[in-house]
C-alpha cells in the first residue's frame, strides 16, 4: 500500500521498479535461448537501472529541499 507522504511514495516506486527488474532478471536467467537473453539485457536490466536512478534521484532531491527547510528556519 502506497504512503501517503510524499517522499515514501517515491521510495516506494523506486523499489516496486527495483523488485520487478529483479524478479524479471529471474525469470530471464531460466529461460533460453536468444529472447530471454534480449529480454534480461534490454527489459530487466533498464527496469533495475530506472529504479536505481529513481531511488538516487529522490535521495538527492529530499537532501536539497532538507538544506531549504533548515535554510528558511534560520531566516526565521
Amino acid at each position: 500500500m502506497l504512503s501517503a507522504n510524499s517522499l515514501e511514495r517515491r521510495l516506494q516506486l523506486a523499489s516496486i521498479v527495483l523488485f520487478i527488474g529483479l524478479i524479471g532478471e529471474a525469470v530471464c536467467v531460466l529461460g533460453r535461448g536468444p529472447i530471454a537473453f534480449l529480454l534480461f539485457s534490454g527489459v530487466c536490466v533498464l527496469l533495475f537501472l530506472a529504479g536505481i536512478l529513481l531511488y538516487l534521484q529522490v535521495l538527492v532531491s529530499a537532501s536539497s529541499h532538507h538544506a531549504e527547510r533548515k535554510k528558511d528556519d534560520l531566516l526565521l
